[in-house]
């Protein structure tokens, strides 16, 4: 009885250690389960921070320096304050992301730089239609002038466009450079449209998706400016100063010969009618940039801008709620940014990539980032 009794208090005692060590192990494991639990809702709130600033940044890419609103993402959300500091375009991005319980918190500063909306040989923020036999390229004024048996492969043609017929062709149109569609399209080709004509495009890939729209901002005619019809006809040289800067004209209509030109920079604002046909000239040869054509629209009104004929225009003409017909043998030196560009006929489209670097009108900006750190 006694080795019986014994036995049976040995065999109690090895029960109660073997219930220790596995009350012990249950509570490890569910220790180590809530850490491995707290440090992925870290990690996953510190993604959703990132993601905060990421969207501050591609905000200020199109102008906006707004907070970003609470938004939801991955089982948690983010938001961030964005407030400019004392250097001219320079921003202070906090950013927040908070996942299970859990919150974590960035910071970084960054830059602002503007850069300029003439960015492509042909831009038709709604829609590229080509029925000609038009030709793209490119050059760069700064370095000489345009040389066509030396000519550059940036002849883009974009689009903000992410549905079929953005890019309708349905003439014959040689592309040197590339096709840039809307932004995150997944099959950027689905974009292009091409009935009964031909697309020859050089640059590979030869279609690719944007990885944002690009912005085209309203033009506003600045305060004080008068504005009156221009006609010019025959042999007739108008010069624009560039002392005077800007100019404004409701109807803009050159024909027969005639010239319209500059002495140097000039902004030239047309609230209504564009016109240029009959081996015209527009514009400086020798820097196309001295010239640039700004159209203006009311909400209810289109504007088509014709350039027919010979008709020679060096400069960047902007029209971001008007159709521009390009046609005949019209060449283009400079860049086309409209909401439809339809071209037509045997026209020529000379990039010119001193427009490039300009800052105004604005398209995108860049944003760099200056410094970042996660807080406590």
């Amino acid at each position: 009885m006694k080795r019986c009794g014994a036995a049976l208090v040995t065999s109690l005692g090895i029960v109660v250690i073997l219930a220790i060590l596995s009350s012990s192990f249950l509570l490890r494991a569910i220790h180590e389960t809530l850490l491995s639990r707290r440090s992925s809702s870290q990690h996953h709130a510190l993604f959703l921070a990132e993601a905060s600033m990421d969207t501050a940044i591609q905000n200020l890419r199109v102008g906006q320096s707004n907070d970003v609103s609470v938004t939801t993402m991955s089982g948690g959300s983010f938001w961030a304050e964005v407030d400019p500091t004392l250097v001219p375009m320079e921003y202070l991005i906090t950013g927040h992301g908070f996942h299970a319980g859990e919150q974590r918190n960035t910071e970084a500063v960054v830059r602002q730089a503007p850069t300029s909306v003439f960015q492509f040989a042909l831009f038709g923020s709604q829609q590229v239609v080509v029925s000609g036999e038009a030709i793209t390229d490119s050059y760069n004024s700064s370095q000489g002038p345009y040389d066509p048996n030396a000519f550059g492969q940036n002849g883009d043609v974009g689009t903000n466009a992410t549905t079929a017929g953005g890019v309708n062709i349905s003439g014959s149109i040689a592309i040197n450079g590339q096709i840039a569609v809307g932004a995150n399209v997944a099959d950027p080709n689905s974009v292009v449209t091409i009935t009964g004509g031909s697309a020859i495009i050089t640059e590979n890939p030869p279609v690719v998706s944007q990885s944002q729209a690009l912005p085209t901002p309203p033009v506003t005619v600045p305060g004080g400016l008068t504005c009156t019809d221009l006609t010019v006809t025959g042999q007739t040289v108008v010069t624009l100063s560039s002392a005077v800067g800007q100019y404004c004209f409701e109807d803009l209509s050159i024909s027969g010969g005639g010239t319209l030109t500059a002495d140097g920079s000039v902004k030239v604002y047309v609230t209504g009618q564009f016109s240029a046909s009959g081996n015209t000239t527009i514009g400086v040869s020798s820097d196309p940039t001295y010239l640039l054509l700004l159209l203006v629209s009311s909400q209810e009104a289109t504007i088509e801008g014709g350039l027919t004929g010979n008709t020679e225009f060096y400069g960047g003409l902007y029209a971001p709620t008007a159709t521009i017909n390009i046609s005949g043998n019209a060449e283009v030196f400079g860049s086309v940014v409209a909401k439809t560009v339809k071209v037509s006929g045997n026209a020529k489209v000379h990039y010119d990539e001193a427009l490039g670097v300009l800052t105004d009108p604005v398209g995108l900006y860049q944003v760099r980032v200056f410094s970042w750190r996660e807080l406590d």
